[in-house]
């Protein structure tokens, strides 16, 4: 399996490579899929997410691009390495 592929399929999303956090059908692995292999952390990190954005998003006015994005050179993940950006609080 080639991880940076995934959510990139064609025949599943109109617009694969569009960044949209309000995507549905992607069938998500990043904790483990009920699997052999199953993050036992998974319910912490998931409500750490949660709670992260459910504090951060009312305080935000405005996120935008502020550089160039810097891409991890990897076969394995798809990550960012540098995405500078300028918040504007609300």
């Amino acid at each position: 399996m080639w991880f940076a592929s995934g959510n990139r399929d064609e025949e599943v999303f109109g617009d694969p490579y569009a960044f949209d956090v309000a995507r549905r059908g992607n069938d998500h692995l990043t904790f483990g899929k009920g699997g052999p292999h199953v993050c036992l952390g998974n319910q912490l990190a998931r409500t750490e997410i949660r709670v992260l954005f459910e504090e951060l998003i009312p305080r935000l006015a405005d996120v935008r691009l502020a550089g160039e994005v810097l891409r991890v050179r990897s076969n394995f993940v798809n990550g960012v390495k540098r995405l500078p950006v300028t918040v504007t609080l609300a």
